[in-house]
């Protein structure tokens, strides 16, 4: 029967298993979460003390979207915090409307404290 669904189920048929390296990068990364419960909260906890930093509304998830207008004040923006060591993504149309080009912050476990006051004081710094 699992050989039959395996071979016909149509969600099945144009699928591959996962290679064994992304499994086992999977494995490790529930170990990392098993041995530090608090590990999965920190990029949510990172991301808030962004959003004080810059005075704005309470993160709600590692992922912080900053609407800056225009897509080259976005590129510019993403080109100088580059230069400063901060990878942030410019998000621009046709992703989403004009006007409405965006820096898109993602925080992980990995980022400490010190980190993200020094990106919210280049982003006070740099913002229009």
């Amino acid at each position: 029967m699992i050989a039959l669904i395996r071979n016909r189920a149509r969600s099945f048929v144009y699928t591959t298993g996962l290679p064994p390296g992304v499994v086992a990068g999977a494995i490790a990364a529930l170990d990392v979460i098993a041995d530090d419960p608090k590990f999965a909260a920190r990029p949510l906890a990172n991301a808030k003390r962004f959003t004080q930093a810059l005075g704005l509304a309470p993160a709600r998830s590692p992922i912080v979207p900053l609407i800056v207008g225009e897509a080259e004040t976005a590129l510019e923006l993403s080109d100088a915090l580059a230069r400063q060591g901060f990878l942030v993504s410019a998000i621009r149309p046709p992703t989403v409307p004009e006007g409405t080009a965006r820096l898109r912050f993602t925080f992980t476990a990995a980022h400490t404290p010190e980190d993200i006051l020094r990106l919210a004081a280049w982003v006070r710094q740099l913002r229009p």
